[in-house]
Parts: C-alpha cells; sequence; structure tokens
C-alpha cells in the first residue's frame, strides 16, 4: 500500500513519478518486544517480535537527517495501525505526522513532508497500538530520490508480476503427486528516458553506486498505482545509455523483490 495523504507536491516531482529510498537514515535502533534492531538490518527472515499491548520502535538518528518517506516490508500487519512519529531532538517532543491501519501485508510507503519540504529530524518512532502476534523484517525511514520523468506504458506492476519457483513430486510409476512451492518473489523492470547527464551524475549515480550490493525500497506510481510499492534488489550494475539527444542518457532496472 501506498499513503500520500500528508504529502505536499510543492516544488517536488509529481507522484506519479516514482520514489526510491536506497540510502535510508542511520543510528541507533531501541524498542518494546524482541530485538526491535532486526527491523533495521537487511535480512527479511530476520524479525522483530512486538509483544502484546502498545508497542514502539525508535530510530535515533546519528545526525540530523531529512525525512519524507517509511518504508516497511516483510510484516504481518494486516488488522493492525500504527503511528509513525518524529522528533527534532533526542527525546522528543514527538509529533504524529500519520497513522496508518494496513488491510493486508504488502510493503507500506508512506509519503510525508512539511508542506512540499522534507523534515529534519532526530529520531523517528512507530507506535503500535497492539502487537500481538506480530513481526516486522524491514523498517526505513529516509528522504526518498524522486525520479524527474514518469513511468510510460508497458511497466509491469511490481506487485503483480510474480515469481513461483515449484517442484513436482511424482510416484515411482509416474502418477502426479502435486508440488510444493520452493520459493517466491516478485520481479519487475523499471526505465526511464531523457534524464539530463546534471541530474543524473548528481542525483541517481550514488544511487546506482550502491548497486547491486544493496537492496532498496521503490514506489512505481504512488499516485495511481497505490500497489506498484516493494523490497527489491537487482543482480547487475545498472548501464545507462546515451541517447544522443541534448545530452540525454536513459537509464533501465530489472529488479527482484520480496513476495
Amino acid at each position: 500500500m501506498i499513503d500520500t495523504a500528508n504529502y505536499t507536491v510543492g516544488s517536488n516531482y509529481p507522484l506519479n513519478h516514482a520514489r526510491i529510498l536506497y540510502a535510508p537514515i542511520t543510528g541507533t535502533i531501541t524498542g518494546d518486544g524482541t530485538n526491535p534492531d532486526y527491523a533495521g538490518n537487511d535480512y527479511t527472515s530476520q524479525r522483530w517480535l512486538l509483544s502484546p499491548g502498545s508497542q514502539s520502535w525508535l530510530l535515533t538518528a546519528d545526525a540530523d537527517s531529512e525525512v519524507d518517506c517509511l518504508f516497511i516490508a516483510a510484516h504481518n500487519l494486516s488488522g493492525k495501525s500504527f503511528e509513525i512519529q518524529t522528533a527534532a531532538v533526542v527525546g522528543g517532543p514527538y509529533t504524529t505526522r500519520r497513522t496508518i491501519s494496513p488491510t493486508d501485508n504488502s510493503t507500506i510507503c508512506v509519503l510525508f513532508n512539511n508542506v512540499g519540504v522534507p523534515y529534519t529530524v532526530r529520531e523517528v518512532q512507530l507506535v503500535f497500538s497492539d502487537g500481538s502476534d506480530v513481526a516486522i523484517g524491514i523498517i526505513r525511514a529516509g528522504k526518498a530520490l524522486q525520479m524527474p520523468i514518469p513511468l510510460y506504458a508497458g511497466h509491469k506492476p511490481l506487485n503483480l508480476n510474480r515469481i513461483t519457483e515449484a517442484q513436482q513430486q511424482f510416484s515411482e510409476t509416474g502418477q502426479w503427486l502435486g508440488r510444493i512451492i520452493k520459493r517466491r518473489a516478485v520481479a519487475s523492470s523499471y526505465e526511464w528516458d531523457y534524464l539530463t547527464t546534471s541530474w543524473y551524475d548528481t542525483y541517481f549515480e550514488p544511487f546506482a553506486l550502491t548497486l547491486p550490493l544493496n537492496p532498496f525500497f521503490i514506489a512505481g506510481n504512488p499516485s495511481k498505482i497505490t500497489t506498484d510499492v516493494g523490497f527489491v534488489w537487482t543482480d547487475r550494475d545498472v548501464e545507462p545509455v546515451n541517447m544522443g539527444v541534448n545530452s540525454y542518457r536513459s537509464v533501465s532496472l530489472s529488479v527482484t523483490g520480496y513476495y
């Protein structure tokens, strides 16, 4: 799900342009339950286990940091609710920026800002109304990379393009005994043309340098396809191409993501 209710476009790129979070806020993680720091690493198999009742998760940044988005993946928050809070100084006071009530367990993207400008914060806190039977794998907050060009016709929504690796089972006489699922994922590709060389070098190249080592979050079209969001990774470096027109470049990403 993608939530943009508390996001003002202002001088930002329109919300039908992709948002990418590749350089989240870093710092110290504390919280209730068991292993809240697990939600701060890249391993979806490691989960922060919440306890019954109100639960909180706190990210204290190493320094003042900008934030206009928060992503959550590998969770089972369907039917629960939580508040996103920020504080300008360590220890608060905390201000609630958005309350979210997911209706399924898909990746969550929340975009929010201060009348078109990212908030400058030292702490980001999530407060869950009830942590009973809840586990969360990935939580990230920070300032999103905004693509200056939207995705055009032909883009495959990430959440609808599934990869299922199955293994068949047969009897000794060749009778069908069914199949078992070994692995599931989602996959898509993203392509942008007419990126100016100056924009690419300033904004996209720092992101490209993190690939393919680091996973990232991407929301392909936050305003029009509110389910096209995921925690994804690439298998190779990006290969920008000079278009030969006014120093424009094109670039594409092929990604696999958490199901």
